[in-house]
């Protein structure tokens, strides 16, 4: 379940969300103003497992 990042233009808040599919994305309002005109910000993710840069030892 990808956690997104949204700003309202509106007020300026920015909230983080949970989201499971696009149509709710749509359905989503920002919780300090109630309007329905945010829009997802570009974030960073992290992910977990045994890469080359890993330090278990693994190759």
């Amino acid at each position: 379940m990808p956690i997104y990042e949204f700003r309202c233009p509106e007020c300026g808040a920015e909230f983080e969300k949970i989201v499971f599919s696009q149509a709710a994305i749509a359905e989503l309002r920002c919780p300090q103003c109630g309007s329905a005109g945010i829009k997802r910000l570009l974030s960073s993710f992290s992910s977990l497992g045994c890469g080359s840069g890993s330090a278990s030892g693994m190759t």
